[in-house]
């Protein structure tokens, strides 16, 4: 599925446009930054720091993710690029994974399984404002993805807000999911590069964030919740999905029973035992580390038991398709409840300041 010339022109040019419509400042002192998605960089008058671009998306990044460092990033980035006008988004992302050594192949299949089901989840994020699972119906004008990924939320979202950015500590993730956009014929939002516990946005800045499969991987979890809350507007929210470390169901990053009831220390040895696999930047959390992380800075909070799509059933083995089915049961009984909000897959969570 290749781009001609004229076709790729218009997405780079539907990224540029998005950027330009995003306020940004400096991750470190926070002082408003000079230069503009047009130009592709940034300057800090205070820190006398140049912000780069890779490709068009700017690099705001404090420090690497836990796999790559900033070169080996953009390295990886440009073998992404240069494929991406001959390749559909599966098929790119088939090929990101071929070029992984430190992934085994059950976990590949297993991720790019997960992905092509991404959509489905984000459209139930959506749908999780709106049909009861909180007290509160969600209305949003700019919305913030933190951890994008392959961008399956903000393909979504794009059609429901006025303005979506996403963010990712993984360059090549948001190139990968430039092709996405680039498939489903939707304007490439803003993207942007950086830590989520330096995020470089001025203070009230967004009506909604939601975090989806990324506060287990965050170095600070702390400070990133309070990056979070700083850059709500009054009256914003937060919405959260995240995995229970306790959880008798698998492990969704291992595939593995019981990971997060060994010691911390002990997790990713076990993981690189069973599955030849690196966990060790993986940190799931319990329900009682979960209400303390969150009371720090936010003063309202709802935890609902996650649900899942009976559309995306099809693509499990009959094993996890009826545990999913008694789940989806059980989940509404209120005996079960109890039981589930400390044992069970994870939580949904939504989160405000008065």
């Amino acid at each position: 599925m290749a781009l001609s010339s004229k076709e790729e022109s218009v997405f780079d040019s539907s990224l540029s446009k998005s950027l330009e419509a995003v306020s940004f400042v400096c991750p470190s002192c926070r002082t408003s930054l000079a230069g503009s998605g047009a130009s592709g960089s940034y300057h800090c008058e205070v820190c006398k720091k140049e912000y780069s671009s890779c490709a068009g998306v700017p690099d705001f990044r404090v420090f690497p993710d836990a796999f790559f460092s900033v070169e080996e990033d953009r390295k990886r980035s440009e073998a992404m690029l240069e494929v991406i006008d001959r390749f559909s988004f599966t098929e790119l992302l088939e090929y990101y994974w071929s070029l992984s050594d430190i992934t085994p192949p059950l976990l590949r299949r297993k991720f790019l399984r997960s992905a092509a089901m991404g959509e489905h989840r984000a459209r139930r994020v959506l749908s999780s404002f709106q049909d009861g699972t909180f007290k509160r119906v969600v209305r949003a004008r700019r919305v913030l993805d933190v951890g994008s990924g392959n961008g399956n939320f903000l393909v979504v979202a794009a059609e429901h807000y006025s303005q979506v950015i996403g963010i990712d500590i993984g360059m090549r993730h948001l190139h990968v999911s430039r092709r996405r956009f680039m498939d489903r014929g939707v304007p490439i939002p803003a993207l942007a590069c950086c830590c989520a516990e330096y995020l470089p946005f001025p203070d009230d800045y967004f009506d909604l964030i939601v975090i989806s499969s990324t506060l287990e991987f965050a170095r600070d979890k702390d400070r990133m919740l309070s990056e979070c809350a700083r850059t709500l507007a009054p009256g914003g929210a937060l919405y959260i999905q995240t995995v229970n470390r306790y959880s008798i169901s698998r492990d969704p990053y291992a595939y593995l029973w019981g990971v997060g009831f060994l010691p911390r220390r002990s997790q990713a040895a076990y993981v690189r035992w069973r599955r030849q696999a690196v966990y060790g930047h993986i940190k799931t959390i319990s329900l009682r580390e979960l209400k303390r992380l969150t009371a720090r800075h936010f003063t309202q909070r709802q935890i609902a038991l996650p649900d899942i799509d009976i559309s995306v059933l099809p693509n499990f083995s009959w094993t996890t398709r009826l545990q999913i089915r008694v789940f989806k049961t059980l989940r509404t009984w209120p005996v079960f409840r109890h039981v589930f909000v400390s044992l069970g897959p994870g939580w949904e969570i939504l989160l405000s300041n008065g």
